[in-house]
């Protein structure tokens, strides 16, 4: 409900027991505001206000009514705050999505930033698999995602792609593993089990043109012959691979230092390792949201300042 004006006035006149001032403060005549008192008394039936030498005082009614409509003015101003509020929500609200170790590497900094420009804002972060981010993106449930570079992505999805860096892979195993101290050829690796971080969902591929690529990276490593460990939890993945000789299957190689921590190491094989581009995911339609620009403009900024560990 909107303050009625001449309400507004009369707690005006009230407050500075004094028209003319009153009139100085809103900006306005002093007959017009004179006139306008005596409009409201006349439509309340009662009088409000009396002159004295100084200017003038409140009535018994007009008491009354001073009280309630500053109350009620309290109960307004409360309500426009609370309208912002939601107001600021709707525009700023954030849902994202990013793989485990972009997280690690900026985009957690970036997240902090964001919620400290936005302390009142929702903030969804969703962490998984590029393909079923994809999924999530192209159901509206985020706003956008940052993530390996999908291959043979359905070119009618009408996603924008904006590559930041590229990376190569790794293989990580335990400190101590038996072929850690080695550079391994791929046979080499046949006779251990494998660790699949978010490994790809067949529900989600027929957003995929051609998995070519893909199986023949996965007969590469003759993985339909091998023990398979698969998790879209990084903590579960460190620990399959600290209790046991398995090997965590291709991860980016600037990961090396987290996972030093918890005692995983590379490891050194003959074949390198090709580049992967990654960069944002958004939907076309919403490129241009003050949100999802912002969001992108602080991933850069951090992204910067680790550009050196992108190898």
């Amino acid at each position: 409900m909107i303050l009625d004006k001449i309400l507004r006035q009369f707690i005006e006149v009230a407050m500075f027991k004094n028209v003319s001032h009153a009139a100085n403060k809103l900006c306005l005549s002093q007959p017009t505001l004179t006139h306008n008192m005596k409009k409201l008394e006349e439509n309340l039936g009662v009088q409000l206000l009396v002159r004295t030498s100084t200017g003038v005082k409140t009535t018994e009614y007009g008491d009354l009514l001073l009280e309630q409509a500053q109350m009620m003015q309290r109960i307004y101003e409360n309500t426009l705050s609370k309208l912002a509020i939601i107001k600021a929500r709707q525009v700023q609200s954030l849902r994202m999505g990013t793989g485990h170790a972009w997280w690690h590497m900026f985009v957690r900094d970036s997240f902090n930033t964001y919620r400290t420009l936005h302390s009142i804002v929702n903030i969804h972060i969703d962490q998984g698999n590029h393909l079923r981010l994809m999924d999530l993106l192209l159901g509206g449930d985020i706003d956008l995602f940052i993530g390996h570079e999908i291959q043979g992505l359905n070119s009618r999805a009408g996603i924008t792609f904006v590559p930041l860096f590229s990376v190569t892979d790794s293989l990580f195993v335990r400190r101590g593993h038996p072929l850690g101290n080695n550079v391994i050829d791929p046979f080499q690796l046949q006779d251990y089990p494998c660790v699949e971080l978010t490994p790809d969902e067949g529900r989600f591929q027929h957003m995929v043109e051609d998995m070519q690529p893909k199986r023949l990276a996965r007969n590469q490593m003759h993985l339909e012959d091998r023990v398979i460990w698969s998790t879209n939890s990084m903590m579960a993945a460190i620990d399959m691979v600290n209790d046991s000789d398995a090997i965590m299957l291709s991860y980016p190689t600037c990961m090396a230092d987290y996972f030093a921590r918890y005692g995983i190491i590379p490891l050194q094989t003959t074949q390198q390792s090709p580049r992967y581009n990654v960069g944002f995911y958004m939907m076309r339609e919403k490129m241009d949201a003050a949100h999802v620009v912002q969001m992108q403009a602080l991933m850069q900024e951090h992204l910067a300042r680790v550009s050196h560990l992108l190898v």
